[in-house]
């Protein structure tokens, strides 16, 4: 059975406790000891777990520049996830294609958007396939000739 680990890569508080708190260098480290212990996926987050956090807004995916130095540090060792303000099909695949992350998480966008797989389906011209009665509002019901077409097969 696959084990994933999600961290925050930071807590933010380095102007709050200079002395005392979780660093990007520190994530990178207990990437590497997770992976050795066999952990298959390190799934990079950040921030959110305390109210002096001064969390460093960027403004796509804060988060991506951990989730890049874990991955350049440990390279096919452990998958890496990346999360955070990914909107978009072409950005998820920026990420993929530079090399910050094996796998992309998307929440937030999915409570905004429930359909926002057919969405960045769309966006990178990749037909994907789901039960009938969910493909209906978007491909049309009752085809006759019996081939399912799929968000982005028209592209």
């Amino acid at each position: 059975m696959p084990l994933f680990v999600r961290v925050s890569a930071t807590d933010w508080l380095d102007e709050a406790f200079p002395n005392d708190t979780w660093t990007g260098e520190d994530t990178v480290k207990l990437a590497g000891i997770l992976a050795e212990h066999g952990v298959d996926l390190f799934d990079v987050s950040s921030g959110g777990i305390h109210p002096q956090q001064k969390i460093k807004t960027a403004p796509l995916a804060n988060q991506i520049p951990y989730s890049h130095a874990v991955r350049k540090a440990h390279g096919n060792k452990i998958l890496v996830g990346a999360v955070g303000m990914i909107k978009t099909g072409k950005f998820a695949q920026e990420i993929l294609d530079e090399g910050s992350a094996d796998v992309i998480f998307v929440g937030r966008q999915f409570q905004k958007n429930p359909a926002t797989v057919w969405a960045f389906a769309e966006e990178l011209g990749v037909a994907i396939a789901v039960a009938n009665q969910i493909e209906w509002p978007f491909a049309g019901r009752g085809r006759s000739d019996g081939k399912r077409t799929g968000v982005g097969s028209h592209l």
